[in-house]
């Protein structure tokens, strides 16, 4: 090997070395900031959504009301939307929807 490529072997290694530290330490800070989260408390599941409660409620109410929505695929090609509705912002989750297409 000549020295040019033996330097550029070596600055590449440094290179990883101190981008894999710096996602070692965000990863620490991360945790010490935010904790650890436990299990989700979901008690349905249907396709890929973890839901509260049994699914009561369209799809179109829970975007017009206050919920917390998410995406997801199941069998990794259906997208499915997922909701949980609150009887007031920031109140607790009294109602669940679904839809998968």
């Amino acid at each position: 090997m000549s020295d040019d490529r033996i330097e550029k072997k070596v600055g590449q290694v440094r290179r990883r070395r101190l981008l894999g530290g710096v996602g070692a330490s965000g990863i620490a800070a991360a945790i010490a900031v935010f904790g650890r989260s436990g299990p989700a408390a979901a008690a349905y599941q249907y396709a890929c959504c973890h839901l509260q409660f049994h699914p009561t409620k369209s799809i179109s109410y829970c975007l017009g009301t206050y919920h917390y929505v998410w995406h997801c695929w199941h069998a990794g090609y259906v997208r499915c939307q997922c909701c949980e509705v609150k009887n007031y912002a920031g109140g607790p989750n009294v109602a669940s929807a679904y839809s998968c297409q």
